[in-house]
């Protein structure tokens, strides 16, 4: 898909309109793959349409690691908006990607018939809170021999790599047997876009790329559309999206008691079953 200004997208769609939902990944910087059960979603009334931002996958990526901000996404996601003719859109963010659906939102709520915030939070403040949350889980070996990698800068190294992994696991594929998923490993992580937004040096629980001074919340009391806020029960961002919902009037909080960060493939069919019943109140298909 090539939007204004000649970027392109790689994209996947099925399903009919007249209403769309366009659905925003995390990461910063994964594919669309782990987020495929949404095209369950898709009918005869309902187009749905996964994307790879900017930068992600075989979509088109700047040369500067300055431009990729959430704010840029916004924008990105109204070009493709316009470029396949969405006349009825309902904006998905999930995780890093409700980061952009959010800002989105303030930017052009006009263009909005809904807002779906899935296991995401509204602000760098948050995301920061969310690492100390893990932190404070992990073992008191885990977190010695972390602060020995720390001070090393062995943040490429594969033992830094499986330390971060255990030690966030409980937050975000708890129950998983493993993070060895079909749709998982199908998705790949840009690590050039990761670095630019998360953390410059790889440290997975430093938050120092663009994203760092961003605070969304300030949007919370201007958003009028409908809002799904939909969370696991174990999920890192659980206190943000129930800010979140608390501070959005017109918010509905689902809160999936079998999942963490990944409800998706945890708790797919209570997952779907959410997002499809929110969407069908509000278009009425």
């Amino acid at each position: 898909m090539t939007v204004r200004d000649r970027r392109t997208f790689e994209y996947i769609s099925q399903g009919d309109g007249p209403a769309t939902l366009l659905v925003h990944p995390g990461g910063p910087g994964y594919t669309y793959h782990y987020l495929r059960p949404l095209l369950k979603l898709a009918n005869a009334h309902l187009r749905v349409v996964l994307f790879n931002p900017r930068g992600v996958g075989k979509s088109w990526a700047p040369a500067r690691p300055s431009a990729y901000t959430v704010g840029n996404m916004a924008e990105d996601v109204d070009a493709l908006r316009a470029a396949l003719d969405i006349d009825e859109l309902h904006l998905l963010g999930f995780s890093a990607g409700g980061f952009v659906a959010l800002e989105y939102a303030h930017r052009h709520q006009r263009q909005l018939a809904s807002l779906l915030l899935c296991d995401t939070a509204g602000s760098a403040l948050e995301i920061r809170q969310a690492n100390r949350l893990m932190l404070w889980a992990a073992s008191s070996k885990q977190r010695r021999r972390l602060d020995a990698l720390e001070k090393k800068k062995a943040f490429d190294t594969t033992e830094y790599a499986d330390l971060a992994e255990r030690i966030t696991a409980p937050f975000t594929h708890r129950f998983l047997p493993s993070k060895h998923h079909p749709d998982l490993d199908a998705s790949k992580l840009s690590k050039t876009v990761y670095r630019a937004m998360m953390t410059r040096s790889g440290d997975e629980f430093a938050v120092d790329g663009t994203i760092a001074r961003w605070d969304g919340r300030k949007y919370y009391a201007k958003i009028e559309v409908p809002t799904l806020v939909l969370v696991g029960r174990y999920d890192f961002f659980l206190d943000a999206a129930r800010e979140a919902a608390d501070r959005i009037v017109p918010a509905h909080l689902r809160v999936l008691p079998r999942a963490s960060h990944l409800p998706q493939l945890e708790q797919p069919k209570e997952f779907l079953n959410a997002i499809r019943e929110f969407l069908l109140d509000v278009t009425g298909d």
